[in-house]
């Protein structure tokens, strides 16, 4: 009687990742325009002007996560708690806040522009307008804040679909068009900064319609930027704050280094370089990321509830599809690295070998499923920093002793390394601080048959190495949905399977009942 009574209330959870995962997985798979728009732009602006463009593009997200003084985090703790009116209040504090800091940021590094060019390398055509460009690009800066913060306020709202259009179709989609009609046009230093100046722009207005849709608009623009709400709202985002920094600098602080280390153009190539192979295993990384976006406002929810229960169904169902689903995808990214780089400028192979160390990295990460969204919604203030410094340490160490002797492929291993040691520290907590662990008995049947199926694909990449394209990329596109269809059909369980939705019951339909 019990089971049978607990089987809805799993399946409703179960549901609720899952439905939510699936808007926001849609949209990561939307970042496929963005591997796309890389394409164009080597071909179109050369590898030392994309590299340079990736590079400043790096340093921006990172100042981000700064200059939105971890509201992004923050409102994920305070919005599901909040009346509708107090909200609107938060989110407008929120957003005033991080704005008018990123502003005074960007302010500043305009006028510091001539000093902090001789600290970027770039190549000969390029260098002559370095602090142009900068003071350009800069202005990113507080548009793209406004677009992180509103859409963080909107995922706050368990609301995971409209907020994705903006982020990936609208701002990746214009600055592909914009980007490429300036490059043809002539415009090859400052069409790529440009253009993405113009999308960001359009990316916070269309955020701002988001906000006016799910807030009160009046209330958020009145929202003041002092008081006790407005205090404890800032004093709780600047503890995330560095969490965030950390998880950031994982992905970017390669990019930044390499460019420092290597001189001129070699700096600005080999950071474009790492760049790509960063976004094509990105498409990893969509698996993991997909379940922790969900997973932070609904672990606030079901806490705030004291549904542990709850929590901990969603936890491992989230994991457990998490780790079933990343290794087909790497084996099949792997496979299919020399076609997709054979897309672009010959000399972009340097990133094969970063890519499959980036993936064998992004695999083991999504093994912890949504470790790190846990600490970081449930846990003390300084926990998920602390495990973050951790990581940060672990990579600068890494780096030094592998980027001097082995370039590219070097900063790959020191990523991996750093952000699977934040990634470790983060399960163990969540299982020492929260009594969650998301491995049982069901993980083993969809895992077995999962790692089977993708040593398949892994068995074909040594002979893959002498493939003409596109019969790389064909074996491992074949290979990946044989590989997901067979898993959600005969691995998972039936409330696993259904819980996916119209995919999971077309793979699996179900028996009719009498």
């Amino acid at each position: 009687m019990t089971e049978e009574a607990n089987q809805p209330d799993h399946a409703h959870h179960t549901a609720r990742v899952a439905g939510g995962a699936g808007y926001a997985f849609l949209g990561r798979l939307g970042a496929l325009i963005e591997v796309g728009s890389v394409i164009a732009f080597t071909w179109v602006y050369g590898s030392a002007t994309f590299g340079l463009f990736a590079v400043l593009w790096s340093y921006v997200r990172v100042a981000t996560t700064v200059t939105d003084l971890g509201m992004g985090m923050s409102l994920q703790r305070f919005i599901p708690r909040a009346g509708e009116a107090e909200a609107s209040r938060i989110t407008g504090t929120a957003l005033k806040s991080s704005f008018l800091a990123s502003c005074l940021i960007a302010l500043v590094t305009t006028l510091l522009a001539p000093m902090i060019a001789p600290h970027l390398n770039a190549a000969k055509a390029d260098e002559a307008h370095l602090i142009s460009v900068i003071r350009l690009y800069v202005w990113v800066l507080p548009f793209w804040t406004f677009v992180e913060v509103a859409t963080a306020a909107i995922r706050a709202r368990r609301t995971f679909g409209p907020e994705i259009k903006v982020r990936i179709f609208y701002e990746q989609g214009l600055r592909l068009i914009v980007a490429v009609s300036l490059g043809l046009l002539g415009a090859r230093t400052y069409g790529l900064f440009a253009a993405h100046l113009v999308s960001v722009i359009l990316a916070a207005l269309l955020a701002l319609r988001l906000i006016a849709r799910y807030y009160d608009l009046s209330a958020v623009l009145k929202a003041p930027i002092t008081g006790a709400t407005t205090k404890e709202l800032r004093t709780t985002g600047l503890s995330l704050m560095p969490a965030t920094i950390t998880k950031k600098l994982f992905s970017e602080f390669p990019v930044m280094v390499l460019n420092f280390m290597l001189p001129g153009a070699a700096g600005a190539a080999a950071g474009g370089y790492y760049a790509v192979a960063r976004k094509v295993a990105s498409a990893l990384q969509v698996v993991r990321t997909t379940f922790e976006y969900v997973m932070a406002p609904l672990a606030a929810e079901r806490a705030g509830e004291g549904d542990h229960k709850a929590l901990s169904a969603m936890y491992a169902y989230a994991t457990r599809l998490s780790l079933t689903f990343a290794l087909p995808f790497g084996a099949a990214l792997v496979l299919a690295r020399h076609d997709i780089l054979a897309t672009m400028r010959p000399e972009f192979q340097a990133a094969a070998a970063a890519i499959a160390i980036l993936c064998l990295g992004r695999v083991i990460e999504a093994a912890t499923g949504p470790s790190s969204a846990i600490i970081e919604t449930l846990g003390h203030r300084l926990l998920a920093a602390l495990n973050g410094l951790a990581g940060i340490v672990a990579l600068l160490i890494v780096s030094a002793l592998m980027i001097p002797a082995h370039g590219v492929t070097g900063a790959a291993i020191a990523a991996a390394v750093g952000l699977n040691v934040t990634a470790l520290l983060s399960l163990i907590e969540a299982a020492a601080l929260f009594r969650l662990w998301p491995y049982d008995r069901g993980t083993l049947r969809p895992l077995a048959l999962s790692a089977l199926l993708s040593a398949g694909m892994i068995a074909l990449i040594p002979a893959s190495n002498h493939w003409p394209a596109p019969y790389g990329l064909i074996a491992a596109l074949l290979g990946l949905m044989l590989t997901l269809g067979l898993v959600v059909r005969h691995g998972l369980t039936d409330t696993d399977a259904t819980a996916l939705g119209k995919l999971g019951r077309l793979i699996r339909p179900q028996p009719s009942g009498d």
